[in-house]
């Protein structure tokens, strides 16, 4: 064992089921062997091969993102291999250790291509690992396309559809649900554990609950790209809020949603029902400039990615960010928010039995951050793929 045993000592462990200042964890080879507090036992030094000292550093399950589009200059709808490790390996820069790639509605032909270049590189990451695919889209609705691209958003046609779903990379997919023409893939999703999220939709709120039935259990970057709220007619906004089976993804850029709509959804869904994804696209981590996403120029500036005519397109977010914002906005300290940066997206996508909490047996997919909530280290199944210099 003592081969590939790292044992992190001092830490203060978040994720575990009691939250304690001076904790050790043992990591024995891809897992969690054990955990506890106060000095570590003889016998656990012994056999630890490597031994780091996290004195004044917080200790996480690593973040999770679900709805990512690519990051530092590469976009995944047209990437390639070498592409995707860039992007592993930035997002675990960040804190990441596992990540969805997001697609946007494209050509049937770049979503295959998109879905071969996963296979390729799948279990080889050098950074975060990739847990699969999010399609968004290119069922949608075209009236909230957003900055997606109009002439590739399509019914869902099951000829198409099932070849995407019998590769087994999809976990999560966000459609219109309020499109007749979709309503049979949610039932299809939901029976393969698939998570079916709402978004770029004009679902009405009484939509929302047929869409629920259906199995529709959480709303794709709330707020955004969705029928708003009134007081006549809640809309998809509505229905996030008050619909307890809805879990919410927010971007917590403080661009895309305003802190005070961040507190409300908050207090709306209590924190067990939120889920922070960046949205990011290529331009994180990159110096602003004009760049091209699926042929339409996007202008990076000031921490926001916007076309032409000021629509959002996606984010410049990260997820260490996202949490230090959320920890900011609401007042809630990290002891409590770090379950929407990772449990939550867990849960989400069927990886709870392995993935975003601290427990023995589990993967170690671990964050250490300092008092500012900075990055440290990365712990990506048992191997360090990140640490700051």
């Amino acid at each position: 064992m003592k081969s590939d045993s790292i044992l992190l000592d001092c830490a203060q462990l978040i994720g575990t089921r009691h939250p304690e200042d001076d904790g050790w964890l043992l990591i024995s080879g891809k897992r969690i062997s054990a955990y506890g507090f106060g000095t570590p036992p003889p016998e656990i030094q012994e056999i630890s091969h490597q031994i780091v000292d996290c004195s004044h550093y917080l200790l996480l399950p690593g973040f999770i993102d679900v709805h990512t589009h690519g990051a530092a200059g590469v976009d995944f709808i047209g990437s390639n291999s070498d592409g995707l490790q860039h992007v592993s390996q930035f997002l675990a820069s960040h804190g990441v250790t596992g990540f969805l790639v997001t697609t946007w509605s494209a050509s049937r032909q770049e979503i295959i291509n998109t879905i071969n270049t996963v296979k390729s590189i799948i279990g080889k990451e050098k950074g975060a690992a990739i847990l699969g695919i999010h399609l968004e889209g290119p069922f949608i609705n075209p009236t909230r396309a957003g900055a997606q691209s109009p002439k590739d958003i399509r019914p869902a046609e099951e000829s198409e559809v099932i070849q995407y779903l019998d590769t087994g990379l999809i976990r999560q997919i966000t459609i219109a649900p309020e499109m007749i023409e979709n309503r049979w893939l949610i039932s299809e999703c939901s029976h393969r554990g698939i998570r079916v999220s709402a978004g770029h939709t004009d679902a009405t709120y009484s939509d929302m609950l047929a869409a629920a039935e259906l199995g529709v259990r959480q709303v794709t970057h709330t707020f955004n790209g969705m029928r708003g709220f009134t007081h006549r007619e809640p809309g998809a906004v509505g229905a996030a809020l008050e619909m307890p089976e809805l879990s919410c993804e927010l971007i917590a850029d403080k661009i895309h949603v305003h802190p005070a709509s961040i507190r409300l959804l908050v207090k709306a869904k209590g924190l067990q029902k939120v889920i922070l994804v960046t949205d990011s696209t290529s331009g994180a981590g990159m110096p602003d400039g004009t760049f091209y996403i699926q042929g339409q120029k996007v202008v990076f500036s000031h921490g926001e990615a916007r076309l032409k005519d000021g629509t959002l397109a996606g984010s410049l977010l990260t997820m260490d960010t996202a949490l230090k914002n959320l920890v900011e906005v609401t007042g809630i300290p990290v002891e409590d928010c770090w379950i929407c940066s990772s449990k939550n997206a867990a849960e989400a996508i069927g990886f709870i039995k392995s993935k975003g909490l601290i427990r023995a047996g589990m993967h170690a997919d671990l964050v250490l951050l300092d008092s500012n909530l900075q990055v440290w280290k990365t712990i990506v199944q048992g191997k360090i793929v990140y640490e700051k210099r």
